[in-house]
């Protein structure tokens, strides 16, 4: 009995020896895998048993051998939950540093010709007019450097609005994702839960499992929870996405009537997945996940000088002026197209000026009385809309039709002005006398007052107005950078301080190697020792015998 015990101690050596090695091999295959935690083999003594008692009366025990107590993870959840909060804050600013770096590429401030050089030439070729407002050369310069202004405004505002939808696409692509990876979670939960009822280890499952919830949470932020059968509940934003068999998906509706744009509700409920209507930032912590980053910077609608402050905060009682209360492209598109309209409008109303007493407050009155102060040829035009109906009354801007609104996207130079001759019809005389450039000196005089205001500034001229507007933007883009770069060191911090203590360390998985085998081979020789003594017992003892 005694041989037959010793045999099987030596027997439980081979096979926590063997584990070992297999363990250790399965390490050193999945050095490269991303998302691969290291495994390692954990060993306890079996019983002991008592064969009598010294002098002291203390037992004389021998151990039965080594049994496998568990292959476990080398994971630290703390710093999985830390990894997972510091990815979304990263995705999230990462998105705002993204969207203003394409803005300033719009904008052409940093390559490029820029709008500041467009407006400071059409400056310079309205100072040329007043030179000589009746000359040939002059006058088709004048008429050019609007045309350039103009086309230069056109382009900006429709390569705003068209990343405004690429941000869209990028919304549906994400919840896409999001509700793939509740998918996946899913499935590896019932797998993992179908292994590790019989006992089994399903850490390889676990890995692809805790690589998901790490891509979840850089998407949207997440809370998460363990059961007992192995199974990981996932909250989104609050909301359950993931229990048990049972995925919440998450639906995309308009953001609003006749919206081509597109927000996430829950499927069970219908509520918003993200709710727009408090202060992002990171005191509030809620500056988490690239879903909440791409609606904050994409906006409900595409804005012009006419949407309303509230129309695009998310707390209406707290300004637009404060970080993370405003939709950013909405914003940007207001401020750019106040700009413009203010410009536009200015300029047009000194060379066709029509009298708002008569036309607006007075409509009664006798159309032929402010006739000869309305009908003249205006120099920036709607696209779709005249200036005048054919009673020759202005028609006023409609901000329920944007097609009435001298607004960016909607303007060309006045197509009469274009024909042969055309210059000839800029109405740049008062008195009819050649050389009189007092019509010029009006929109020179315009261009210099401060007549627009931008934010919390005081009211500023067009060329100090659109410098604000840019630095503004640079600023923001300078803020968004820095958070971006501040949260990518925390991120790449925490994930080696994971990567660290769950990576695979060639050095340490070849002493393991050697480790293994010398314990193998060590329990192997106590086998054939064994097996000798037992030979002899059983083979030499009988022949003598007989």
């Amino acid at each position: 009995m005694s041989s037959m015990a010793s045999l099987s101690r030596a027997v439980s050596g081979l096979r926590t020896s063997q584990m070992g090695l297999n363990v250790t091999g399965h390490n050193l295959t999945n050095v490269k895998t991303p998302g691969y935690v290291r495994q390692q083999v954990l060993q306890h003594e079996t019983f002991y048993t008592t064969i009598g008692r010294n002098g002291n009366n203390n037992p004389f025990s021998i151990g039965s051998g080594v049994d496998i107590t568990e292959i476990r993870q080398i994971r630290d959840s703390f710093l999985d939950r830390n990894y997972r909060t510091e990815i979304g804050g990263y995705q999230f600013y990462n998105v705002k540093q993204s969207v203003i770096s394409e803005v300033e590429s719009i904008l052409g401030e940093i390559n490029g010709e820029s709008l500041s050089e467009v407006m400071t030439n059409f400056w310079r070729q309205t100072n040329k007019l007043a030179t000589a407002p009746d000359g040939l050369e002059e006058r088709q310069a004048f008429i050019q450097s609007a045309s350039v202004f103009i086309d230069k405004v056109n382009h900006i505002a429709k390569q705003l609005n068209e990343y405004q939808f690429d941000l869209n696409t990028q919304v549906k692509d994400t919840v896409d994702t999001i509700n793939s990876l509740a998918v996946k979670i899913r499935d590896l939960n019932e797998e993992i839960a179908k292994y590790e009822i019989n006992g089994d280890h399903a850490n390889d499952l676990r890995d692809q499992r805790n690589l998901l919830l790490d891509e979840l949470a850089g998407l949207i932020d997440i809370q998460y929870s363990e059961d007992a059968t192995g199974r990981v509940h996932v909250k989104a934003e609050g909301h359950t996405l993931v229990y048990g068999q049972f995925v919440n998906k998450m639906q995309l509706v308009q953001t609003q009537a006749k919206s081509p744009f597109v927000k996430p509700v829950w499927e069970d409920t219908g509520e918003d997945v993200i709710k727009m209507n408090t202060q992002i930032t990171t005191g509030a912590q809620n500056d988490l996940g690239k879903l909440k980053g791409l609606l904050l910077a994409r906006g409900e609608a595409a804005a012009n000088y006419k949407t309303k402050d509230e129309e695009i905060t998310l707390n209406d009682n707290k300004s637009i002026e404060d970080e993370g209360n405003y939709y950013l492209i909405p914003k940007i598109q207001k401020e750019f197209d106040t700009l413009i309209h203010s410009i536009v409008t200015t300029i047009n109303n000194i060379l066709a000026p029509y009298n708002e007493a008569t036309l607006e407050k007075d409509p009664a009155a006798p159309m032929g009385q402010d006739f000869a102060k309305t009908q003249h040829t205006e120099l920036f035009s709607r696209k779709n809309v005249e200036r005048y109906d054919a009673s020759g009354k202005y028609i006023e801007e409609d901000p329920s039709d944007p097609d009435t609104l001298y607004s960016a996207g909607n303007l060309v130079i006045n197509p009469a002005l274009l024909n042969d001759g055309g210059y000839n019809l800029l109405p740049l005389s008062q008195s009819g006398y050649a050389g009189d450039d007092s019509v010029v000196q009006k929109i020179l005089s315009a261009w210099d007052e401060e007549r627009t205001q931008i934010g919390n500034h005081h009211k500023l001229n067009f060329q100090d107005y659109y410098a604000e507007f840019v630095t503004r933007i640079g600023i923001e883009g300078n803020e968004a950078a820095q958070r971006t770069q501040d949260k990518q060191t925390v991120v790449n911090y925490v994930d080696n301080q994971r990567s660290s203590m769950s990576g695979v360390s060639l050095d340490e998985e070849m002493s393991n190697l050697l480790k293994y085998q010398h314990a193998y081979n060590a329990s192997a020789r106590v086998v054939n020792v064994l097996d000798s003594m037992i030979d002899t017992i059983v083979n030499r003892m009988g022949v003598v015998g007989r």
